[in-house]
């Protein structure tokens, strides 16, 4: 499955690459924002996994889900959103943003690729979230 992981952090995003391409998974990476958009607007993924703190103002996690949600080509891609603060108002502005799940880092690896596994074309993506 086609999987998009944009993460600020190097060593951020080469985990979760390992990971998502360890379970097979096709993996495209960008570590900013504006790069994940252009790959989303290349060729839609099955799912797309982004940090929310990025970027110097740490919103561009944000401001991408809100980029995909306001475009009528992409609004259906899915959203798996991560972030290191756990505090209830980020977690709930990233749902209110559009993120389809929203998980606290560190993530449980295996519960995030069955998370990851809802979202394939052959599970009948979109099928419940978090």
């Amino acid at each position: 499955m086609d999987v998009i992981a944009v993460d600020d952090d190097h060593a951020g995003l080469e985990l979760l690459r390992m990971v998502l391409e360890a379970a097979g998974h096709t993996v495209r990476t960008s570590r900013t924002a504006d790069g994940a958009f252009d790959l989303v607007t290349e060729a839609a993924p099955a799912v797309l996994v982004t940090d929310l703190m990025m970027g110097s103002d740490r919103q561009d996690g944000f401001r991408l889900i809100d980029r995909l949600r306001a475009s009528p080509q992409l609004a259906h891609v899915p959203v798996v959103a991560l972030t290191g603060v756990t505090s209830a108002q980020d977690l709930g502005r990233a749902r209110t943003a559009g993120a389809d799940v929203c998980l606290v880092k560190p993530i449980d690896v295996a519960a995030f690729l069955q998370i990851i596994a809802r979202f394939s074309p052959a599970a009948g993506a979109g099928q419940g979230t978090d």
